[in-house]
Order: C-alpha cells, then sequence, then structure tokens
C-alpha cells in the first residue's frame, strides 16, 4: 500500500467536532515520515518577535566593583528590547530560529503542509488556504477546533457509556477505552471536569458481576473525599 493511500486510510478528515482525534492521528503520521518538528520550528533565519516581560539583566560587577560591560550582542538585545519612553521596561524580545537548511526545511514544510490539508473538510481549507507555513496552519487550526464544545464532550461521554466490558476477556483494554473517553471530557475546561469517584462509578457500574462484587466490597470501606488521591489505574 502507498503511503498516501495509508494515510488516507488512517487520518480522519477534520470535520471540527473530531479535532482531538484528527489531530492525534495527523500528528503521529508527520512523525512517521520524520516532519513533525516543523510544526514547532520557524525556518531557518527566520526571527520571531514575541511580547515580554522580563526585566533586563542588571549590568554585572568586576571583583574590582566597577560596572563590566555588556556583550555587545546582548547590549543590542537590551537596545531593541527597550520601550519607547525609555523606562528600561521590556516590551519584546526576539526569537531566532536555530540554523539549518533552508531547502530541507522548505522540504519538509512542504510535506507536512499538504498532509494537513489534504484530510480536512472543504469549508476548513478555505480558512488555511493562504497560509504558507504548517506551524501556523497547525496552530490556527488547534485555536479554531481544539477546545472541545458541548457537541463532542457529550460524545465522549455517549462513547464512554456505550463501551462494553467482556465477561470472558480481561477487562484492561475496555477499562481503559473508557479513561481515554473520560480523560477527553476532563480536558476540554475548566468546567468539565469529572469527579474521581464518579469516574469509579462508571467504570464499576460496567464490570461483570464476578468482578463487580469484589470491587465493591473493597472500595466501600473508603471515604468520598479518598477517592481524589485515586486513579483508574488503582481498580
Amino acid at each position: 500500500m502507498s503511503s498516501g493511500s495509508s494515510f488516507m486510510s488512517t487520518v480522519p478528515e477534520l470535520t471540527g467536532l473530531n479535532y482531538t482525534i484528527w489531530a492525534s492521528k495527523s500528528k503521529s503520521w508527520l512523525q512517521s515520515q520524520g516532519i513533525a518538528y516543523v510544526l514547532n520550528t520557524l525556518r531557518p533565519g527566520e526571527i520571531q518577535i514575541v511580547s515580554s516581560t522580563s526585566p533586563i539583566p542588571a549590568p554585572t560587577r568586576t571583583t574590582g566593583g566597577t560596572t563590566a560591560a555588556a556583550p555587545a550582542s546582548t547590549a543590542a538585545a537590551e537596545e531593541a528590547a527597550l520601550s519607547d519612553d525609555g523606562s528600561g521596561a521590556t516590551s519584546a524580545h526576539f526569537i531566532a530560529a536555530a540554523s539549518g537548511s533552508v531547502a530541507d526545511w522548505e522540504k519538509d514544510n512542504d510535506k507536512a503542509m499538504g498532509v494537513i490539508k489534504l484530510q480536512v473538510a472543504q469549508a476548513i481549507g478555505a480558512k488555511i488556504k493562504n497560509i504558507t507555513t504548517a506551524r501556523i496552519m497547525w496552530d490556527t487550526l488547534k485555536n479554531l477546533y481544539g477546545r472541545p464544545g458541548a457537541a463532542e464532550i457529550f460524545q465522549n461521554f455517549k462513547h464512554a457509556m456505550n463501551v462494553e466490558i467482556p465477561c470472558n476477556a480481561h477487562p484492561g483494554a475496555a477499562i481503559d477505552l473508557i479513561k481515554m473517553y473520560l480523560t477527553r471530557i476532563n480536558n476540554a475546561g475548566d468546567n468539565t471536569e469529572i469527579p474521581m469517584y464518579l469516574q469509579y462509578m462508571i467504570v464499576i457500574n460496567k464490570l461483570p458481576p464476578d468482578i463487580y462484587a469484589y470491587i465493591i466490597a473493597k472500595i466501600t470501606q473508603d471515604e468520598v473525599d479518598d477517592f481524589e488521591d485515586e486513579t483508574l489505574d488503582n481498580l
């Protein structure tokens, strides 16, 4: 099977609601091709200006008590970081990309952009068509769709509740699947965290009868507050 067809069958099309799974599989694919680094690196030779509130380092002093001159490169950076009013408060600093082959980076950047654009819905593709780096493209999609909405949270909850733990096999795989969906809900926002005791009850309610009785006898000896220091791995 060609790498293109393998990618198409592995990574789902991004529609918005499925951003979490799309991002995970897309990044895994980029990693397998050795080009995921372009998602978080600048083009070689590029300089990025970012805001900063860090104070400028004070001049160093020599052993004789005199003030030592700052290195030319440090002095230039400090001068560029001074605010317009000359107060010495920093307003911006620069991040320079690591040196490397521009040609190699641009080749890998093009590949990564192709991967990203290949599996997004047409309406989403229109939002990123004029972006020229995979890094900005990836960050744009994350900002647009990375924070799950109510519909995706509900879908994750529904998937978790629909998982069946088999009676004739080890329950670990099914419990891990439930944990995955519950974790997605917990990470969706500030107000979506599920109390640990409730996560326990969701999993325990799905256990086969022979395991259920043992677990119930074990955990009912604990106080509700004790669950906050536990994880589902302790079941």
